[in-house]
């Protein structure tokens, strides 16, 4: 456990180097964050136009009611399967057809988006690693995925059945020991396809290869033996899962006392408030921008490795050195 964490860590460092060498292997990551928030932003503003109207209505109406000094009606409003039934207040407005193809819409856009931009960051650190520093061209990269989105699509929808066979299989384990026989097969399922679909991407935007062909690609690498390397990006995983975390409970627990402050009559200056808020915006940004990254560049990193190894007979791939973070990672 502890030799996963300092792989992970050794692997963090090596990629940050990396990122500084050449600042554009990080952008797209930045703008995976920022177009996250804009189309969380295009969500809520959608739910809230369509609710707005229909809670004004029931407000306005609950409160004609009281003034009239009729209660029943209100009980009659607010009971089940009423218009204002606190367990299902306003979906039936929210849940309409129209309105569920566009919020499909909108996160089906969404997830192409982030694949999209993490499609690039796989294609740039792939020159970085193989042509050198500066080699990468946003053009040439940004044309290399949008050519594979078909089979970026596949991969998406593969990795989507996957997790929820993994989740099905959990929900409906039994006890004593064939529970937790099939309570680890789910963990593998989502171990394994987590390290082959994240070496599928690099096949498919290097390569510019199909799904299938990717798929296969990525048989030969697991043959390779190169899927115990994946001990070390659980060290990255964990660690970049941590850092988060930690970030969103520091902002949580300024927000609760604030509000805790606020219930005490316990007035905060709002100029010290606005920058903290700032700063702690602009650190969620860095560390998730940076989590996005780091992973990319492992899995990159590992392909390359892969690939490379596969071009020699398989008693001289021991003399293949790794690709520089994954090399620091591994010492």
């Amino acid at each position: 456990m502890f030799e996963s964490f300092g792989r992970g860590f050794r692997m963090i460092w090596a990629s940050i180097k990396m990122g500084l060498q050449d600042h554009r292997l990080m952008y797209p990551s930045v703008l995976t964050v920022f177009t996250n928030f804009f189309f969380a932003a295009v969500l809520f503003l959608q739910a809230k136009s369509r609710m707005g109207p229909a809670a004004n209505g029931m407000a306005h109406q609950a409160g004609d009611m009281i003034r009239r000094g009729d209660p029943s009606q209100l009980v009659n409003m607010t009971g089940l399967n009423g218009p204002m039934d606190p367990s299902g207040f306003s979906f039936g407005n929210l849940c309409t057809g129209d309105t569920m193809f566009l919020g499909f819409s909108i996160v089906a856009v969404w997830w192409i988006t982030n694949r999209f931009l993490e499609g690039v960051t796989t294609a740039l650190v792939y020159s970085h690693l193989t042509e050198g520093t500066g080699s990468g061209k946003f053009s040439i990269a940004c044309q290399a995925v949008f050519s594979s989105l078909p089979a970026i699509v596949m991969l998406g929808g593969a990795t989507f059945i996957a997790r929820k066979l993994a989740g099905w299989m959990r929900d409906k384990r039994g006890s004593g020991v064939l529970g937790f026989g099939v309570n680890f097969l789910a963990q593998v399922i989502e171990v394994f396809w987590t390290l082959a679909g994240h070496l599928i991407l690099p096949a498919i935007v290097v390569e510019g290869t199909s799904f299938w062909g990717a798929m296969k690609r990525a048989d030969r690498i697991a043959q390779g033996n190169l899927l115990t390397i994946g001990v070390g990006e659980v060290g990255v995983d964990v660690i970049c899962r941590a850092a988060s975390g930690l970030v969103y409970l520091v902002g949580l627990s300024a927000f609760g006392a604030i509000i805790y402050a606020q219930s005490q009559h316990i007035m905060l200056p709002w100029p010290l408030i606005t920058v903290a808020g700032t700063l702690w915006a602009a650190l969620v940004v860095v560390v998730t921008a940076a989590s996005l990254y780091i992973r990319a560049a492992f899995y990159t990193c590992l392909y390359v490795w892969a690939i490379e190894s596969e071009a020699v007979e398989e008693a001289d791939r021991h003399r293949i050195c790794a690709p520089a973070p994954l090399a620091a990672a591994l010492a």
